[in-house]
């Protein structure tokens, strides 16, 4: 039987969860920050000063911190450390049971596959600002993340953390033997590739579409120890009970299903009111109770996704139209303006 003292990190059950609020993940992700950051003599107050974070937020790997705020820390850190990968330093130590409830209840599988679909169902037990995803296509599948936070700035040091993290996942429900087939991270290279290929010990695709960890699909197939059956049922049971709770906030909840959506090119109401386990118009009326529209949410969404790959890729307006399943470039440009009041190389000018 597979206890709680082996070579995977615990499986712990807080005797607390707190419920994530909208675009916040848990701060135990970057939990080695202050004593990176330590080693290259920045002091950690007054990085979290720069940052706008709160001083008292590495108390407790719980802690919840905002998407936008966690994005500004990795920057700061980047720049007062002058260390361009610094989150590949900060995020190496990262594992899955370190993503809380979500990385303890795929650890509570009986395959690597069904531990990996778990990550992915309860992820927002982890953030409620991102989505994770598993595609998979012929012999190769890939496990996508993507950022659901509105008015994000600079993702580039998150793309690149969230792979770090990605493979460390993947490589404690696969075994130590495991090698991804290819890295894509939607951000523009580092200018010194070498500690990143060190690392992942794969082929590295910048400038891509999406942010993804490609494996061999047999690898989903792989048995993970037994575990003594009272520690699942009891990380279970806390697992069911918080996700209750945060699918309670239904305009948040259909934020992240649409940006696991878009990712496949099925974004239409009805699949998306089938994958949350009701029907189309209990889906509209419980979003106008909030005064939201389901046409809003997703305008928002693909803007989002827009500007982040017009700031942080090089890829042409052609292919940021294809990533968002428009048409035509021309007809993406029309979109852009309607959102953002200007055409998309404007944007991108601006914001480089």
């Amino acid at each position: 039987m597979r206890a709680l003292g082996s070579s995977r990190r615990h499986l712990r059950v807080p005797h607390s969860e707190v419920v994530a609020s909208t675009g916040s993940a848990r701060i135990s992700v970057v939990w080695q920050l202050p004593k990176v950051v330590h080693e290259f003599g920045v002091d950690l107050n007054d990085l979290l000063e720069a940052a706008g974070v709160r001083k008292d937020i590495f108390d407790d790997r719980e802690n919840l911190i905002p998407y936008p705020a966690l994005g500004r820390l990795l920057f700061e850190s980047e720049k007062w450390t002058n260390c361009e990968h610094i989150v590949l330093l900060i995020s190496q130590h990262t594992r899955l049971a370190d993503l809380g409830l979500a990385g303890q209840v795929a650890l509570c599988a009986e395959s690597a596959g069904e531990g990996l679909q778990r990550l992915v169902d309860y992820f927002n037990l982890h953030s409620s600002a991102t989505t994770v995803s598993v595609i998979t296509s012929g012999q190769f599948a890939r496990l996508v993340y993507a950022i659901a936070a509105h008015g994000m700035t600079s993702t580039r040091q998150l793309q690149l953390g969230a792979m770090v993290v990605g493979y460390n996942s993947l490589q404690d429900l696969f075994g130590e033997t495991w090698l991804p087939t290819v890295i894509t991270v939607a951000s523009r290279p580092p200018a010194n590739l070498r500690p990143a290929q060190k690392f992942f010990r794969a082929p590295l695709r910048f400038d891509s579409d999406e942010s993804a960890v490609v494996f061999e699909r047999r690898w989903l197939d792989q048995p993970l120890p037994p575990l003594d059956p009272l520690v699942r049922q009891q990380v279970e049971s806390a697992a069911r009970a918080q996700r209750a709770a945060i699918l309670s906030d239904l305009p948040s909840t259909v934020r992240r299903v649409l940006r696991r959506q878009l990712i496949i090119g099925d974004c239409s109401m009805d699949q998306v009111a089938a994958m949350l386990g009701i029907h189309r118009r209990t889906l509209d009326r419980h979003l106008q109770q909030h005064g939201v529209q389901y046409g809003e949410l997703l305008e928002s969404v693909k803007h989002d996704v827009a500007r982040q790959l017009l700031r942080d890729t090089t890829l042409q307006v052609q292919q940021v139209a294809e990533a968002l399943h428009f048409s035509s470039a021309a007809n993406f440009a029309t979109a852009f303006r309607c959102w953002a009041g200007m055409t998309p190389s404007e944007y991108r000018r601006q914001t480089r």
